[in-house]
């Protein structure tokens, strides 16, 4: 368990909810059996793809979960994610999806990002300057699996700066600036980013909640992007989002501010 959940476990204890903390490892899950008895289930698990999977079960049979299973897929994956919030009209970064090692490369400016359609940390995300650097970034990440072998390409934008914009309900919470540590050109705070807290302009914060209500979900972390041309850009949006470096940064308590946006949908 992270700290996040401990977090939000210890709130809820100080809001007097009664609670059952769950480990989907150590049980099995009927596919063919209502439990509408859960009540309201926060959905926190460490693998993406064991949450949405279990909260689309739990949904099918009428639970409400927070996130939603297939706002989780759709946000896990960084290609489909991308693609839902150009169709609603929201501002995002450019974006191709390569599915060979040999692709088209009309219209990929450089440097380019190129990053894997699942992930976070900034794990096997890698930049190329050119053609042939692309190409080679490519074919080694064909030597892994399926979804190794498709990646999506970016323009690098800016020196690397971020915003991180953290959004319950229709509210911004809180937000940061994550800046690359030195030597970097990657802001993630997991892998030495530098993070503050930072008030952004009502036009980030407006993207930030459209691309939370197009995704389908109830919270979640959004990336932005700054362009001298596009203004604020959606990078990511992470549905399972950690908030321990937010929280440090901005002292804004957000696991109370869950806790909180839990017990109201319970009261509905």
């Amino acid at each position: 368990m992270r700290v996040e959940e401990k977090l939000i476990l210890n709130e809820l204890r100080g809001l007097n909810v009664s609670f059952n903390l769950v480990n989907v490892d150590n049980m099995s899950l009927r596919l063919d059996h209502e439990n509408r008895d859960l009540g309201i289930v926060l959905v926190r698990l460490m693998s993406h793809v064991k949450a949405g999977l279990v909260a689309r079960v739990l949904n099918i049979h009428g639970v409400t979960t927070i996130n939603k299973g297939l706002a989780i897929e759709n946000s896990w994956n960084k290609a489909i994610a991308i693609a839902i919030l150009a169709r609603a009209g929201i501002s995002v970064v450019p974006s191709r999806l390569l599915l060979s090692t040999s692709p088209q490369y009309d219209g990929i400016s450089y440097p380019a990002v190129i990053k894997p359609i699942h992930g976070s940390w900034g794990r096997l995300v890698s930049l190329a300057n050119n053609n042939d650097e692309l190409t080679l970034l490519l074919r080694h990440k064909s030597l892994g699996d399926a979804y190794s072998r498709i990646s999506m390409v970016q323009p690098f934008i800016g020196d690397g700066t971020d915003y991180r914009v953290f959004v319950i309900g229709n509210e911004v919470v809180a937000s940061m600036v994550r800046k690359p540590s030195p030597g970097d050109w990657r802001s993630n705070v997991a892998r030495g980013g530098i993070a503050r807290a930072i008030k952004l302009d009502d036009d980030a914060y407006e993207t930030a909640i459209k691309a939370v209500k197009a995704l389908d979900l109830d919270y979640a972390g959004v990336d932005l992007l700054y362009s001298d041309d596009g203004g604020y850009l959606v990078n990511e949006v992470n549905a399972i989002p950690e908030f321990k470096g937010l929280m440090n940064a901005s002292r804004i308590n957000i696991a109370r501010k869950i806790a909180e946006y839990m017990l109201n949908i319970a009261r509905r």
